[in-house]
């Protein structure tokens, strides 16, 4: 069945039709749920937003559909609810949610094309009943215009939330609120402007700044020529960890771009200091990619232990009419964990753009990044494991489209070249081949043979990792039908998508270049959890509906029983 064929497992994905972008996620205290919300354009496996999507987790790993948070609604809103964020407050001992958005009254919106005055606004919709139903404000818009004008390539995706360092710098109260929005301005550059709010229950946002306002095409540092500022931001979010201050931002290239889609996910770490107007800026001191693959669309939220936790998109590479067969597109990647590494100096990353080299106490530090440790419940007890170097051979035994492995390679000469080969067809044929290239320093999903009948997109997804003198290299690889996950040393992240076109291409190997496997450490888990029990046959293609009624699509989602009859009469209560 085409809907099933290259259907993930054990990732978060909608029940069918077009998803793109994570937003809104929050941990519910009360409820002891998680909420986590996604673009969606049921009906269709096109582009578009006309609703947030929403589901609940009590561990980010098993999940369940819910009714989405919002459509499309009316005059300000009425092409689009594009990406925001969720804020959870106390409001009078009581639980009060803020979902915050961008509002969409006319398209297209791209940094290509010429900007239409007032088609994106800000807008916020509220819950007070732990996110079953959502109102929108009666002030909406809560902004109305970019500030400067039409010349912006975009204006858009809130993220908003309290900042220490932001309010130590300002002298304001640590309760308020700052809201980043992703922008550019035409012939200049990405920016990102920041504004601030003393009560989120009120309509009053005040401009602050252009924390980032970065020169178009110019390299991000020198030490990184090959890395250059793109045309817009999308997506950004900040915080901070220690006494180190981060952004995270969608930037968007030209279209000359070899990147998937032309866009890439930067962090920035440094500090907000203010410039010779008085004015806060961004001091960016290393920078790096989140994901060397396809993942965008980066969100950030803290859960129940206070670990922030990062979620991106992981779109298609399928040609399209492998996408319309299947009647759905993309997902989102497993859970993130995002820390602080800390590691005594080196100087040979003095040149390396990824960390921050502290002299005064000996210790350099980067961003990390890792599954979350909710990611490893997705093994079951009856899972298949090997677990020692002599047992490696026993992974050539795999027959299975979903897995994880879990290796560590110590001892290294830094010329090794070492490759799993996943999704492989008996014969060999088609394979897709994961290869850890030490002396080019790079991590490489090599996707060339992925597809025999070229299904998706065979260009390799490609990405550095620089291993510092003497460090082992410690790596975790997830498989799940169609999507492929690669995490290495805490600190690198690559996703990346396949479409094996034949059925019998489940199979396994490696090739470690010599290596001695008593140097190996190796463990693999086959068949993880399903992240969706209890969905039913019924959550499969919608009837073509496209564009999709707000009434037409609550029916639907009925009639397959993924909302009940009182939840559709409360949403159509809220929306008239």
């Amino acid at each position: 069945m085409a809907y099933s064929r290259y259907r993930p497992t054990s990732h978060f994905i909608a029940p069918h039709s077009w998803s793109n972008d994570p937003c809104g996620a929050v941990y519910v205290p009360e409820s002891q749920e998680y909420l986590i919300c996604y673009q969606w354009n049921p009906g269709t496996t096109d582009g578009g937003n006309c609703a947030w999507g929403m589901a609940k987790s009590k561990d980010l790993v098993v999940w369940e559909d819910c009714m989405p948070a919002i459509w499309n609604g009316s005059s300000y809103d009425r092409l689009g609810v594009f990406s925001g964020s969720i804020v959870s407050r106390l409001v009078d001992g009581k639980r009060v949610l803020y979902l915050f958005y961008t509002s969409v009254s006319a398209v297209p919106i791209h940094w290509s094309k010429s900007y239409i005055k007032g088609c994106e606004t800000q807008s916020v919709a509220i819950s007070t009943d732990l996110g079953k139903t959502w109102a929108r404000h009666g002030s909406n818009p809560l902004l109305n215009s970019p500030p400067n004008g039409t010349v912006v390539t975009g204006w858009r995706d809130p993220f908003v939330s309290p900042s220490a360092s932001l309010s130590t710098l300002l002298g304001h109260g640590q309760h308020t609120d700052y809201m980043m929005l992703g922008s550019g301005e035409r012939e200049h550059g990405p920016q990102l402007h920041l504004y601030k709010c003393d009560d989120l229950a009120s309509d009053s946002w005040d401009y602050v700044s252009a924390v980032v306002d970065a020169k178009l095409h110019t390299p991000i540092s020198q030490q990184h020529g090959n890395l250059a500022w793109g045309i817009n931001f999308e997506c950004a979010s900040f915080f901070t960890i220690g006494d180190m201050d981060y952004i995270i931002a969608g930037v968007e290239e030209t279209e000359e771009s070899t990147r998937h889609n032309g866009h890439y996910l930067l962090w920035m770490s440094g500090k907000f200091v203010l410039n010779e107007q008085g004015l806060p800026t961004f001091d960016i001191k290393s920078h790096g990619l989140l994901d060397h693959g396809i993942l965008y669309a980066a969100h950030i939220f803290r859960d129940d232990q206070n670990r922030l936790i990062q979620l991106g998109w992981a779109d298609e590479t399928a040609k399209k009419h492998v996408v319309q067969a299947q009647g759905w597109a993309g997902c989102l990647g497993h859970p993130r964990e995002l820390v602080q590494v800390e590691r005594p100096i080196d100087l040979c990353a003095e040149s390396w753009p990824e960390w921050q080299l502290n002299h005064a106490d000996g210790t350099m530090n980067s961003l990390g990044i890792r599954p979350a440790p909710q990611v490893e419940t997705l093994r079951t007890s009856s899972s298949l494991t090997a677990s020692s170097s002599s047992s490696l051979k026993d992974f050539t035994c795999i027959r299975a489209q979903n897995y994880e492995i879990q290796a560590t390679f110590s001892h290294l000469c830094g010329t090794e070249n070492m490759v799993f080969n996943v999704l492989q067809s008996p014969d060999a044929t088609e394979v897709t081949k994961l290869v850890f290239d030490l002396k080019q320093q790079k991590i490489i999903v090599d996707r060339s043979k992925s597809s025999l009948k070229h299904l998706g997109t065979s260009t390799p997804d490609c990405g550095d990792l620089r291993l510092l003198p003497g460090e082992d290299l410690s790596i975790r690889i997830f498989v799940d039908v169609s999507v492929v996950e690669i995490y290495a040393n805490d600190r690198f992240a690559l996703t990346s998508r396949v479409y094996p076109s034949m059925e019998t291409s489940t199979c396994a190997s490696y090739d470690f270049g010599g290596v001695d496997e008593k140097n190996v450490k190796f463990e693999y888990w086959q068949g993880l959890r399903n992240a969706w029990p209890a969905r039913g046959p019924g959550c499969g293609i919608l009837p073509d509906l496209h564009p999709l009624s707000q009434n037409a699509a609550l029916t639907t989602l009925k009639k397959e029983n993924l909302v009940t009859v009182s939840e559709v009469h409360v949403e159509m209560a809220a929306a008239s």
